[in-house]
């Protein structure tokens, strides 16, 4: 892959965007590059971590200006950025978003695909794509989700950027850090998510999802099947067992 970078290490993956010199603005290369590595990181089937990031000065910033200018970006391009977020939203792993700055237009709608987000305090978050006369995607259906309707709005319309204290604030990233300790926070963090179960994390993030456009009686249901699968998974077999071992231990020290 010419325009990202993939390194998958048995539980572990690392997704680097790699087009620095354009601040890994992503032109069509870069859509289908995504594609095939989100080939091989849905077939890793022990992987629990996705650690999304972006090499040089940016995590993203959306678009290729220089190939939407050229006529390059047809609507077939957008189907095909669109059908990546979902399935880097749907994958079985736990993804990170490691952002440090500028997260813009399509950077941040990779942000919001994944399922945390950390970002360096020289982070800049926005939706531009209206000063290109453009729509911002499914920008457009996510971030109301993550900020509420209003704030969204006010980023989808008028373009402006916030920083990452401000972000902090409103929910669009999880943890902010100093810019020298961004890479440390997000170990940090990945070795939290390691401790929890891959199955239960799965199932729970699926119904997050689900849970703005589903019904309840709907919802509920599906939630009660997801539920048995993780009550018959190995992990909950695991967990019962040092669960158990834990109360055997109180009950013997007593």
């Amino acid at each position: 892959m010419d325009t990202i970078d993939l390194t998958i290490n048995d539980t572990r993956a690392e997704l680097l965007l790699n087009r620095p010199e354009v601040l890994n603005a992503a032109n069509n290369q870069w859509v289908e590059d995504l594609h095939e590595a989100l080939d091989e990181l849905e077939a890793a089937d022990r992987l629990r971590v996705v650690i999304v990031s972006g090499r040089g000065r940016a995590f993203s910033t959306g678009i290729d200006l220089k190939a939407l200018a050229a006529g390059e970006i047809q609507i077939g391009w957008f189907q095909r950025w669109e059908d990546a977020m979902r399935r880097l939203e749907m994958l079985q792993a736990v993804t990170i978003a490691r952002v440090h700055g500028y997260a813009l237009g399509g950077g941040l709608q990779v942000a919001l695909a994944c399922d945390l987000r950390v970002a360096g305090e020289d982070a800049q978050f926005g939706l531009p794509a209206v000063l290109e006369a453009l729509i911002p995607g499914t920008g457009t259906y996510r971030l109301p989700r993550f900020i509420g309707l209003g704030r969204a709005r006010r980023m989808i319309i008028t373009g402006e950027t916030v920083g990452a204290l401000e972000a902090l604030e409103i929910g669009l990233a999880d943890w902010v850090a100093p810019n020298a300790q961004l890479v440390e926070q997000t170990e940090r963090i990945a070795q939290g998510v390691m401790e929890g179960s891959r199955t239960a994390q799965y199932l729970s993030k699926r119904l997050a999802a689900m849970s703005f456009e589903t019904g309840f009686n709907a919802f509920r249901d599906l939630y009660i099947d997801y539920q048995a699968q993780a009550l018959a998974s190995e992990d909950h077999r695991v967990a019962r067992e040092r669960l158990l071992q834990k109360k055997q231990k109180k009950f013997s020290a007593s």
